[in-house]
């Protein structure tokens, strides 16, 4: 069966991370379409550009804890206290997990992953994480 194509937004401050995140994503899934941001704000803009325009959401929000701003936590409650986004799928990827990032995360409806240290990981993390949002 072939793979349905999917739609992801990543929202990263640091853009060495967003750049590997997309090699990654160009290289697993290359029918995938990847909206990158580099903060919170224009993270929720391309949502709000995505429905303006009567696009479908993303399959899945990607964001960074620890960010300038407005951070992960503050991302995350912030999706999900719009009711048209509370669906979508999330996960916050972190250097390191504690157990109140990984409870929050909970509490709120994500996963808490902690972001692999190199490329080759960062790849099979990614691919574990699609895989369990869309159809093989």
């Amino acid at each position: 069966m072939k793979r349905v194509p999917t739609t992801i937004l990543y929202i990263d401050d640091d853009l060495d991370d967003l750049l590997i995140f997309e090699e990654s994503v160009n290289t697993l899934f290359p029918d995938i379409t990847l909206f990158k941001a580099q903060s919170s704000e224009v993270g929720i803009e391309i949502l709000n550009q995505l429905e303006a325009e009567k696009k479908p959401y993303p399959s899945l929000i990607m964001i960074d804890m620890n960010m300038p701003k407005m951070d992960g936590r503050q991302t995350l409650q912030y999706i999900r206290s719009v009711e048209k986004w509370q669906e979508i799928p999330i996960a916050i990827f972190t250097t390191f997990a504690d157990l109140d990032d990984i409870e929050f995360c909970k509490n709120h409806g994500s996963a808490c992953i902690t972001k692999p240290m190199n490329f080759l990981d960062f790849r099979k993390t990614l691919q574990k994480l699609l895989n369990q949002i869309t159809p093989l």
